[in-house]
């Protein structure tokens, strides 16, 4: 790419632009080609199992990086790779290409990237398109030095990973898998452990008042993400309001895993919604135990270790059949098994039916072990925080779906992204430093197992 392109795709100032080397210039077109799709789930088609816009951006990362010189391959529209060096596949660096739906109450265009407040930003800046394109010109780096490896190194771009992972569970099905990996899908320094997920569709008990005069309710995008509206009509006899009651709130969006960093709007509808329906026990009952900071303990999930304690998000209301369906997303220590926590909440919760929908199991790295030792160190040295310890965290990353993987990034200690909020962003100059951090891990990951066994 040229500097003409960069001019034409993003919105930056001159000082910015002259302070830029070319790749530095290119990884931003590249992450703007990447953000101008809509990489959203959707409806299947051939070729494309998560829908037209995934396999779109599946294909501009597969054109890039065969112009970086790169060897490429494509599971089907699944997921593709990028790789570099010979013999064996020692190193895998995997990442996604799908994001979360952009939500509302953003200040700039969620599929345009912009550059403001010395942040690029949009959806996908942070998870994941941005540190893929950081990870892509990792192995472009060792393509131009021509560097020797022990072995293979392969960067695998999945395209379902906001909705289960299905792309790299099939990837693992029939595709080579590397000998130890890393995803740039979490934080910095690098996570240890991380909690298990468990997504659960509560049917609350038939009401037949609420059957007759619930006549709409909607709030959220994702289990995953704490919603940042919700709406309910409710039929009245009064005729000051025309015999309807329109009930809206808003909130702030979060990652599901951190739902105490938003504010959430189904959560905030509830107990309104419940004084319009006295009769509604199940109603009552749900919005009692599920609104506010403690509610993972009312429901009796309340659970700790050294992952952390149990968190509860409700993602998704909607009427099922004439009965309120709520989606919750529970993170849960890793000792806490999904099969208590959802006994748990068919005690708290009688009448309601509890529909499993995703599990997925905690992961524990052991902290003196290769993998995370060797990125540690790697932090460490780029940075120059030499007291940076491994995280444990209560999101779930791409880590789970290989064997021994572990997240190492791409956000900073302090650094507040908004990740599957509106308004996503990343500083540019913490983008900058991301290929230098990978391309460290790639040639120590290469140099620590590629010889050895990684004991």
């Amino acid at each position: 790419m040229n500097n003409v392109d960069f001019i034409l795709r993003i919105k930056y100032n001159k000082n910015m632009n002259d302070d830029m080397n070319d790749e530095q210039k290119d990884m931003l077109n590249d992450l703007a080609a990447l953000v101008a799709v809509p990489s959203v789930v959707s409806e299947p088609a051939p070729g494309a199992p998560f829908g037209a816009e995934n396999r779109r951006a599946l294909d501009t990362f597969l054109a890039r990086a065969a112009a970086l010189g790169l060897r490429t391959g494509n599971d089907d529209g699944y997921a593709g790779w990028a790789e570099y060096g010979e013999g064996e596949l020692v190193v895998g660096v995997l990442a996604h290409l799908d994001v979360v739906p952009a939500g509302e109450n953003w200040t700039s265009p969620p599929f345009e990237l912009t550059v403001k407040d010395g942040c690029i930003c949009g959806r996908g800046v942070s998870d994941d398109k941005g540190p893929l394109v950081a990870c892509l010109y990792a192995l472009a780096r060792l393509v131009r030095e021509k560097r020797a490896l022990h072995g293979r190194v392969r960067l695998i771009a999945g395209c379902n990973e906001e909705e289960g992972s299905a792309c790299i569970k099939h990837y693992v099905s029939c595709c080579e898998l590397p000998r130890v990996s890393f995803t740039p899908d979490s934080d910095f320094p690098v996570t240890a452990s991380e909690k298990g997920i468990l997504h659960a569709e509560i049917l609350l008990p038939r009401c037949e008042d609420t059957a007759a005069r619930l006549i709409s309710l909607f709030g959220g995008v994702r289990p995953n993400v704490v919603p940042d509206f919700c709406r309910a009509l409710v039929a009245t006899s009064s005729a000051a309001d025309s015999g309807y009651a329109a009930l809206e709130e808003k909130g702030v969006s979060a990652h599901g895993s951190t739902p105490e960093k938003g504010v959430n709007a189904i959560t905030k509808l509830l107990p309104k919604l419940s004084a319009l329906l006295p009769s509604d026990d199940g109603l009552k009952r749900a919005a009692e135990l599920l609104c506010g900071k403690d509610a993972p303990a009312r429901l009796g999930l309340g659970k700790s270790d050294v992952t952390g304690k149990t968190t509860v998000n409700v993602g998704l209301c909607s009427m099922k059949d004439g009965r309120i369906s709520l989606t919750l997303d529970l993170r849960l220590p890793a000792a806490y098994p999904p099969p208590a926590a959802v006994k748990a909440l068919r005690s708290a919760l009688p009448g309601a039916d509890v529909k499993v929908l995703h599990v997925a199991s905690p992961l524990v790295h052991d902290e003196n072990g290769a993998l995370v030792r060797t990125l540690t160190e790697v932090y460490r040295r780029e940075t120059g925080d030499l007291d940076a310890a491994p995280l444990h965290i209560g999101g779930g990353t791409y880590a789970k779906e290989l064997p021994n993987c572990a997240a190492f990034g791409a956000v900073f200690p302090g650094v507040e992204t908004h990740m599957h909020e509106a308004d996503e962003r990343y500083p540019l100059t913490d983008f900058m430093r991301l290929t230098d951090i990978y391309y460290d891990a790639i040639v120590s990951l290469d140099e620590a197992f590629g010889k050895t066994n990684g004991k």
